[in-house]
């Protein structure tokens, strides 16, 4: 495995060794608490929006590895700050956002199919809200839309698939494909058949190369592929794009772990 699933595959069920931990520039800071336990939260996000996810083992099903995975953000500190006008402002600065808690739950299943290490995930996803949310406290984004939307549709649900492919011992391929719903609960005219409202669904794909400078620290370099319903229509979007340039860059990560 490159650099080791355990210390690296934050997505899989693998569970951190204890006292082991990792982090990156985008990747959550991970510590293995205890063998049946592992931490993590976004240090840069921490203080603005507060978060920390839970990964606990479960019995393996079948021939493969077994978890569940809790996750908490708390939004409302940062969606109030960017709820001004000029530079920084997303949002409209008449708007207050109230308090709001996602919860996040996952069922996640690692196994090596042929010299892939494979990992499958489902999971639901609750926005509770503490006080009167207004429709037009959202971000119309890429990635942002369908997370915040979730809190107006009051749940969703997700899935997705990592690949993980050593291609020499230094270096490797990571792959992965998400899927997000937000499913309508309002019913059509009282009849049984359920609707679906205008961002519904988001699909979201990673592809990096990944060099292991040591068992401590690798670099990846890739992109984001995000294809979805927004309230303007449906768009596809390469990751990261800059508006000014009107061009694509590459995203570079450096991860940086110890055991």
């Amino acid at each position: 495995m490159l650099g080791g699933q355990k210390i690296w595959g934050s997505h899989s069920a693998y569970i951190m060794p204890t006292k082991t931990w990792s982090v990156g520039i985008f990747q959550p800071f991970r510590y293995g608490l205890s063998d049946n336990l592992e931490i993590s939260f976004h240090p840069g996000w921490f203080f603005i929006m507060p978060n920390a996810s839970f990964k606990m083992p479960l019995s393996d099903m079948g021939s493969f590895k077994a978890a569940t995975r809790v996750g908490l953000v708390y939004p409302t500190p940062l969606l109030n700050m960017i709820s001004r006008k000029g530079i920084g402002g997303l949002i409209d600065p008449n708007l207050t956002t109230p308090p709001m808690l996602g919860v996040s739950s996952s069922l996640l299943l690692s196994k090596e199919v042929l010299g892939i290490n494979t990992t499958s995930k489902l999971g639901v996803d609750i926005g509770l809200v503490m006080g009167e949310l207004d429709t037009r406290s959202n971000i119309d984004l890429p990635i942002v839309y369908h997370r915040l939307k979730v809190f107006h549709n009051k749940w969703g649900l997700h899935a997705g698939l990592d690949l993980v492919k050593d291609v020499t011992n230094d270096l490797g391929l990571f792959l992965d494909l998400d899927l997000r719903l937000l499913p309508d609960l309002d019913k059509d005219n009282g009849g049984q058949e359920y609707s679906m409202r205008s961002g519904d669904y988001s699909i979201e794909h990673k592809l990096f190369a990944v060099w292991k400078r040591s068992n401590r620290f690798r670099v990846l370099v890739g992109y984001k592929l995000v294809s979805g319903d927004f309230p303007y229509g449906k768009q596809t979007r390469l990751l990261p794009y800059i508006p000014m340039l009107e061009k694509w860059v590459p995203i570079i990560e450096m991860q940086w772990a110890r055991f």
